[in-house]
């Protein structure tokens, strides 16, 4: 099968590096550039954001409500969440790959030595901007990072029942 190319490997890589990107820019907005987040969290971000139900409970949430009330509100979110995880951690790290290759992301590390990243740019660079994204899944990258931001990545697997 030479030169075959699995179309929806690409989209899901594609939009992965979109949605991560979205999630990390937010972040550091979001602590004033201060803080950024480490892998653990980034592999929590593609698992709830394509997940159904925790997207649409989620996305239109007002800032203020914390992530217990909406865990709450809807428990699909951290159902089977550690399972969700495996099944997406390889487009996540293939969408952080490609991210980091574009710019768009850069893998640093932090005082205390983990690796964390950050958004490249002070803003999208032109022509990258995810603009066909569903409003939903950007909507949910956007809560995630205002409740990820003031958690350890222990506190959140912790919340989410992640062992």
């Amino acid at each position: 099968m030479a030169g075959y190319v699995d179309r929806s490997l690409i989209h899901n890589s594609a939009l992965a590096c979109f949605l991560l990107a979205n999630f990390v820019k937010e972040y550091q907005a979001l602590t004033a550039n201060t803080r950024y987040p480490p892998f653990e969290k980034l592999l929590l971000v593609l698992p709830i954001v394509w997940h159904g139900p925790s997207r649409s409970s989620i996305s239109g949430r007002i800032f203020s409500t914390p992530m217990h009330a909406v865990l709450n509100d809807e428990p699909r979110i951290a159902e089977r969440l550690a399972d969700r995880i495996a099944a997406h951690a390889a487009v996540s790290c293939q969408g952080l790959n490609i991210a980091c290759e574009t710019g768009l992301l850069i893998k640093r590390e932090s005082a205390r030595g983990e690796k964390v990243f950050a958004f490249g740019h002070s803003h999208w660079p032109r022509g990258s901007k995810p603009t066909t994204i569903p409003g939903e899944m950007l909507g949910t990258t956007v809560r995630l990072a205002n409740w990820f931001k003031d958690m350890t990545g222990a506190e959140l697997f912790a919340l989410l029942g992640i062992h």
